[in-house]
C-alpha cells in the first residue's frame, strides 16, 4: 500500500488571511491614508496564522500529502504577515514567494471599502456609497485611479519590511507580473477574471511542482473562486479568517480534501481565554 506522499501527489492547499487590523480599528484607514488598501494583521491575525499553519501541517500528515515545497502569498500586507507565521507553524523552511496572481479581486466592492469618502474597511463601501452611488473623481483615493499593480508593495519593499522571510525578485519571478494588472476604478476585473487569474495560475503552478505539495496564502474571494474553479462547484461559500481548502491532484482533475475549514479558530479562542483568565491572577 502506497501513501499519497510515496505515489508522488500534486497538492494544493490555498488558505486565507488572518484578521485584518481595520475590521476591528474603524480609525485605521483615517490614521493610514497612504495606503488605506492595505492594512497589517491583529495580534488576533497573527495567532490564527500560526494555528492555520499547524492545521495545514495536520492535513498533510492526515491526507499523506508531500511536505510543504512552495509558500506563496499575495503582495499584500495582511497575507504576506499570515504565510510568514504559518511557516513558522509548518517549519518551512523556504522564504514566502510574492505572487500578484493571488491579490484580492479588484472589483468595485474592494475599491469601495477604502477609496471612497467616508469608509472605514467596509465590503462594497460605506451604507452612504455603496455599490450604484455615484462618487466624483476628484473625491476618490487617489490610488483608485492608478493601475491596481502600482499598488502592492513590490519584493524589495516587502523584504525591508520582513527581512529574509520574503523572497526577493532575483529569487522569485511572478507568474502574474504585478505591471500586468492594470485594473483601475471605471475599469475594474470581472468575477470571470479573477476566477481565471488565480485559477490560471494555481493550476500552472502546481504543473511545475508536480509530486509536490503548494501552499498559497490569498483573500478570500479568491481562495473561493479557486475552490469553484478547482472542483466546478459555483456554489457560494462563506470563506472566514484562515479558512483552508486543500486540493489534490486526480487524473485531469481535483479532489476536494478540505473546504474552508476553521477548526483551528476555536484553539485562538481557547489561547485568548487563557491569556485573559492569565491576566486576572
Amino acid at each position: 500500500f502506497l501513501t499519497m506522499s510515496q505515489s508522488g501527489a500534486t497538492a494544493i492547499i490555498i488558505f486565507r488571511h488572518g484578521e485584518r487590523m481595520d475590521a476591528v480599528d474603524k480609525n485605521w484607514m483615517a490614521s493610514n491614508p497612504d495606503r488605506p488598501f492595505d492594512p497589517p494583521l491583529t495580534k488576533r491575525g497573527e495567532l490564527m496564522a500560526s494555528k492555520a499553519g499547524a492545521a495545514i501541517q495536520s492535513i498533510i500528515e492526515q491526507e499523506g500529502l508531500p511536505p510543504v515545497a512552495k509558500l506563496l502569498s499575495s503582495p499584500l500586507v495582511r497575507c504576506i504577515q499570515t504565510a510568514i507565521e504559518a511557516g513558522k507553524s509548518l517549519k518551512f523552511e523556504g522564504k514566502v514567494e510574492p505572487e500578484p496572481a493571488l491579490s484580492e479581486i479588484i472589483w468595485e466592492e474592494w475599491y469601495r471599502s477604502w477609496g471612497v469618502p467616508g469608509t472605514s474597511g467596509e465590503w462594497g463601501g460605506p451604507p452612504h456609497c455603496g455599490l450604484g452611488v455615484p462618487v466624483a473623481l476628484e473625491d476618490l483615493h487617489p490610488a483608485a485611479l492608478r493601475p491596481a499593480g502600482e499598488l502592492y508593495l513590490s519584493p524589495a519593499e516587502l523584504q525591508r519590511q520582513f527581512g529574509d522571510a520574503v523572497a526577493g525578485s532575483e529569487e522569485y519571478q511572478p507568474s502574474v507580473p504585478a505591471a500586468s494588472l492594470k485594473y483601475c476604478w471605471g475599469n475594474v476585473e470581472t468575477k470571470e477574471d479573477s476566477r481565471l487569474r488565480v485559477g490560471k495560475f494555481a493550476e500552472s503552478y502546481s504543473a511545475q511542482n508536480e509530486g509536490k505539495t503548494v501552499v498559497m496564502c490569498s483573500h478570500g474571494g479568491p481562495t473561493s473562486l479557486l475552490y469553484q474553479h478547482l472542483s466546478n462547484n459555483h456554489e457560494g461559500l462563506e470563506t472566514g479568517y484562515t479558512a483552508i481548502f486543500a486540493f489534490v491532484k486526480d487524473g485531469a482533475g481535483w479532489k476536494v480534501l478540505r473546504t474552508a475549514c476553521t477548526a483551528h479558530l476555536g484553539e485562538v479562542d481557547a489561547v485568548e481565554l487563557g491569556l485573559q483568565y492569565a491576566q486576572t491572577k
